[in-house]
């Protein structure tokens, strides 16, 4: 018998590593999960509520953030905010894991950057309909994924640091 071809995709991903074939398989047969998307499509909007992660399954995503500019309550700015991208994903990566968790509105806004991208969001309806050994695979898997990104922010961070403070040594010499 054939695999699924979806499921032979996220076999090779890290994030569904400890997941058994049974339990990869119930995912993938789980109905409504799968998303198609165009290029310049809005997957997730900055301040939107939701309560799903992505998986892209194909094409690219862009993440970007708003800049917002420094105003005193009961006052408004003029100056249009400005969307920086921070990230470019490829197949295989997972986002909106902080909304997921916290109920907390989206901090960043995701469009599709490729001709075609195909996700699959998993809602917190989505976990909940498995069994309590599966909903803890998810959960350990999120935390280890938090845990490397707090890590790679904080080594661009310290990066960051290291070099402003050498661009502030040239200039005052």
């Amino acid at each position: 018998m054939e695999k699924h071809p979806i499921l032979e995709f996220i076999e090779r991903l890290p994030f569904f590593q400890e997941f058994s074939e049974e339990e990869k398989s119930k995912l993938v047969k789980a109905s409504g999960i799968f998303e198609k998307y165009k290029n310049g499509d809005t997957i997730i909007s900055e301040g939107d509520t939701g309560s799903a992660l992505f998986v892209v399954l194909t094409g690219t995503i862009s993440i970007s953030k708003s800049t917002v500019a420094s105003v005193k309550d009961g006052h408004i700015s003029l100056q249009e905010p400005e969307k920086i991208t921070i990230a470019e994903l490829k197949a295989g990566t997972i986002f909106g894991e902080v909304s997921l968790i916290s109920d907390r509105p989206r901090n960043t806004s995701a469009h599709a950057s490729s001709s075609e991208v195909v996700v699959m969001k998993i809602t917190k309806e989505v976990i909940e309909s498995f069994n309590l050994t599966i909903q803890k695979k998810f959960h350990t898997q999120l935390i280890q994924i938090l845990v490397q990104r707090l890590d790679d922010m904080n080594t661009k961070y310290i990066n960051l640091k290291a070099s402003s403070s050498r661009e502030l040594k040239k200039t005052s010499t």
